[in-house]
């Protein structure tokens, strides 16, 4: 329900209940529908002709001044109820719906004369002449896309906006793919640390913002958070003057964008050179989690879930459980050489299994991808969804990936958690962390991808050049260089009936 509805709703509202008696009449059903249940008019459809006798009118017994009470207050509770909802329905739709680069620019409306000077200033500027003129540059003012009831409890949106601070929102021009940024502001003399002079503050917040929104469009789903900045102030910035922030995107790699940029002055006359106020770098990475939730609602629209066999009568069928068993550790720790020989046991016992390789999906499902960060990420999201779909078919999946990150390892996790169609349990996930010490791997480098990695061969390394992040709580932890491979097995074969995942543990053919 649009924004719009709702106001309407409520002047019409108002407009009834603080009406003269004389209008309220019962000719309109929503005015009958709420006098009646108000006490005000009779119920009864009729009403006498001029000139007949009115009817005597009958005390009233206590049921229904009763009725009449328990009316009105239903009448007032609804209609405050659709008061309250009526901002947050506002503020709902302005999220959905955000306005476009282009309506944000007709979006403010300066309320004095000082504001309307110097937005009338920045206008009749060469500076915003000239990035107007290039086709390359799309002109915005991003604070108009804050939703007005959020507005207030936004720093640079809000609380820093207004009279004696940022009197008018900040012109910004983004090269389309993401490489530039320019933005002119206008400071007043309300955001000072020193007198006359602009806190060093806020103009650490005005690069944040600045060198973020330069890179935006080359993230994942255009989101990024600081995860680096590091300023150098040049200059004092003198109080009630305009600023021109300038940004380029220097490096793009997965989910990370480094950004370089400055603050100067903005040139009062033709041939003036800028003073450079403050310099800045810095590192914005795009979340993991953004890769779960960017599903627009578009998307969802054109696709639809069939429903199939339940999970249980699956199960029944096939006389068997569906999951999956998740083996994660450093390169030639042992993953592949265990879960080979789990998969070989549970097909002996007579139970349906299949192993998913790291090194062989890439030779199929996964050949386009590389060993970027993003491309890790990319893996391991597939790997998850095809597991999720063998372990669903009441299949025991094995996968055995270094898998160096927690936050994806979590993702796989909660993909099986989430699998539920028609009141199906969640699907079983089992991390078997394969622990050994990286030297006790890199003895054994049976690819000589260490010594490759040492030489700098082989770039971004698990264990070497790149990180690996460790499981905080597996549910199964088996150390190649303390057990045999037999014993390995034994040990998961045990936790898998402890919990009632198998029944049959001894072979069978």
């Amino acid at each position: 329900m649009s924004s719009r509805l709702f106001s309407a709703a409520r002047r019409r509202t108002w407009a009834i209940l603080l009406a003269p008696s004389a209008r309220i009449t019962s000719q309109t059903p929503l005015v009958r529908a709420i006098a009646t249940a108000a006490g005000k008019l009779s119920p009864t459809p009729f009403a006498p002709h001029p000139g007949t006798a009115s009817p005597i009118i009958q005390k009233k017994t206590f049921l229904h001044r009763a009725a009449s009470f328990t009316g009105r207050i239903l009448l007032f509770t609804t209609l405050g109820l659709i008061m309250a909802a009526a901002p947050a329905y506002e503020s709902a739709a302005a999220i959905l719906s955000p306005p476009s680069d282009a309506d944000t620019l007709d979006a403010f409306t300066p309320q004095d004369d000082d504001a309307k000077a110097k937005e009338d200033y920045v206008n009749s500027h060469p500076l915003a002449a000239s990035l107007r003129a290039n086709p390359d540059l799309i002109e915005s003012r991003p604070h108009m896309k804050i939703p007005a009831s959020w507005r207030r409890h936004n720093l640079t949106g809000g609380t820093l906006s207004g009279p004696g601070k940022m009197a008018i929102p900040p012109f910004s021009w983004t090269e389309r793919n993401g490489k530039s940024y320019v933005q002119i502001t206008h400071v007043g003399t309300d955001l000072c640390g020193h007198m006359g002079i602009i806190h060093g503050g806020f103009l650490a917040t005005m690069l944040d913002e600045g060198l973020a929104r330069c890179c935006f469009p080359v993230l994942p789903f255009n989101v990024g958070m600081t995860a680096k900045l590091e300023i150098n102030y040049k200059a004092p910035a003198v109080a009630d003057q305009y600023l021109v922030l300038r940004a380029t995107t220097v490096k793009v790699e997965g989910r990370k964008a480094w950004v370089e940029g400055h603050i100067e002055t903005l040139p009062t006359e033709e041939g003036q050179e800028p003073t450079i106020l403050a310099t800045a770098s810095a590192l914005y990475v795009s979340p993991r989690q953004a890769s779960v939730q960017h599903t627009t609602e578009q998307q969802r629209s054109n696709v639809t879930w069939h429903p199939s066999l339940t999970r249980h009568e699956r199960n029944q069928l096939r006389g068997q459980r569906g999951f999956t068993v998740w083996f994660t550790g450093l390169s030639a720790s042992g993953k592949s050489t265990v879960a080979t020989a789990l998969e070989q046991h549970l097909l002996h016992i007579g139970l349906a299994s299949y192993r998913l390789d790291g090194d062989n999906v890439r030779f199929g499902l996964n050949k386009d991808l590389g060993f970027s960060e993003k491309d890790r990420n990319e893996n391991i999201r597939r790997i998850a969804e095809v597991a999720k779909l063998f372990a669903d078919s009441s299949t025991i999946a094995l996968t055995s990936f270094i898998s160096p990150y927690r936050a994806d390892r979590q993702i796989a996790r909660d993909l099986h958690a989430n699998a539920s169609q028609g009141g199906d349990d969640p699907l079983p996930f089992i991390e078997v962390f394969v622990d050994v010490p990286l030297e006790e791997a890199e003895k054994r480098d049976p690819k000589g991808l260490y010594k490759k990695a040492r030489a700098g061969e082989i770039k971004d390394f698990t264990g070497i050049s790149a990180p690996y992040e460790a499981p905080e709580s597996p549910e199964i932890t088996i150390r190649t260089d303390q057990l045999s491979v037999e014993e390995c097995v034994h040990k998961i074969v045990a936790y898998l009936a402890e919990k009632g995942l198998i029944t049959q543990t001894q072979e069978t053919r």
